[in-house]
């Protein structure tokens, strides 16, 4: 009876293992390995840099520097003040008054009911007088001053959407390591994805799209009533096979700085999981078979130690060497992913990464399901 359980955790072990490789190798090999091609013949279309500011003052005084000196020729940057009650409306006219190329809009006050970035965005898109629309944040920060040249390049041929990565800054500490494994992870699926020519997702921060394709869709109309999403549901309505492009070269890498709590970071992983439910179907079946694998390996791994056979035996070390095969292909996969996107410090700690996560994942899950009227109307 005892072998008999231990044979059936193995088997359940080996079918997890070997769907997890059917991830690695399939999917995430795409990105992993994928070689950026050059685009030889491209122009510099005009591009509309979108800000969505609430309370941001602080974050545009060191942001907008490096928006606004781009190595561009043609560009504005549009800077939407949502109802803030802070400096923000002096600080976007300080740098107006400077720069020419820069345009604010102060949403009016009778609107403050209205919550989330979709209709900020909404507003800047429409006031935008160039076709290319580049998404970013207040508190984010490219990497250099070939950020939207970078970004642009790839409106070429059929391309509507560009997605390009975000991660924390850098700082000593577990929480901050945490922070970026998961933007790295993150980054790995959503470019294997488009890669697989099946999109889903982008990440607002650094997200562009035609001004023609939001019009088209009538921008947010369709999931409005959902405070999220205005990067994720956008994005996982409108890509297709063959309108979307990835960029993840060093200049255009988007870094914000790394100051949330730990409980404001489960808040918002919550928040994720809530829009997740939007998804197109094929989607939601495979992020969420995906998310479930690291925990059952985890679970039935331990199981399988815990019955194991004292005699050793070929039997005995079966549930070592599927560990070791998953886990190499992980450092394998991970790896080359974590060098494209210059987070290498981060390699010898995939395992832990990958145990921690495998820990408060269901966690979060089970927090988003339980959590109740999620669909917020903006009134």
């Amino acid at each position: 009876m005892h072998l008999d359980l231990y044979i059936i955790i193995i088997s359940l072990l080996g079918i997890v293992v070997l769907i997890n490789l059917c991830y690695y190798g399939v999917l995430f090999s795409r990105f992993s390995f994928h070689k950026a091609k050059k685009i030889k013949h491209y122009q510099q279309d005009p591009v509309s840099i979108i800000v969505a500011a609430k309370n941001d003052a602080h974050h545009l005084m060191k942001s907008l520097p490096i928006l606004l000196t781009q190595q561009y020729i043609d560009y504005e940057v549009i800077v939407v003040n949502d109802n803030s009650d802070d400096e923000t409306t002096q600080v976007a006219e300080d740098f107006k008054s400077i720069y020419s190329h820069l345009k604010y809009i102060d949403l009016n006050s009778s609107i403050t009911n209205i919550k989330g970035k979709k209709f900020p965005i909404s507003i800047g898109i429409r006031a935008a007088k160039n076709n290319i629309i580049l998404l970013t944040e207040p508190d984010a920060i490219p990497n250099s001053s070939y950020w939207l040249q970078n970004m642009s390049k790839h409106f070429v041929d059929k391309t509507e959407i560009v997605l390009g990565y975000a991660t924390y800054e850098k700082k000593k500490g577990l929480f901050n390591s945490m922070l970026r494994f998961d933007a790295l992870h993150t980054a790995i699926q959503y470019f294997s994805y488009a890669l697989a020519k099946i999109p889903f997702m982008g990440i607002g921060r650094n997200l562009a799209y035609t001004k023609t394709l939001f019009m088209k869709n009538k921008g947010f109309t369709s999931h409005n009533h959902i405070l999220y999403g205005e990067d994720d549901l956008f994005i996982n309505h409108v890509a297709t096979k063959t309108n979307c492009a990835i960029e993840y070269s060093k200049e255009t890498i988007v870094k914000t700085p790394s100051k949330l709590s730990f409980f404001y970071w489960i808040k918002f992983k919550k928040n994720h999981h809530l829009t997740r439910k939007y998804y197109q179907k094929k989607h939601k079946f495979l992020l969420g078979f995906y998310e479930w694998l690291s925990p059952l390996f985890y679970i039935f791994f331990i199981v399988s130690l815990l019955l194991m056979p004292l005699e050793l035996t070929l039997l005995s070390a079966l549930p070592i060497g599927l560990f070791f095969i998953r886990i190499l292909t992980q450092y394998l996969i991970f790896g080359f992913a974590a060098v494209k996107l210059r987070e290498k410090k981060l390699i010898p700690y995939i395992l832990l990464y990958d145990v921690l996560f495998a820990c408060i994942n269901p966690f979060i899950n089970f927090a988003s399901k339980m959590t109740r009227n999620q669909d917020k109307l903006w009134k």
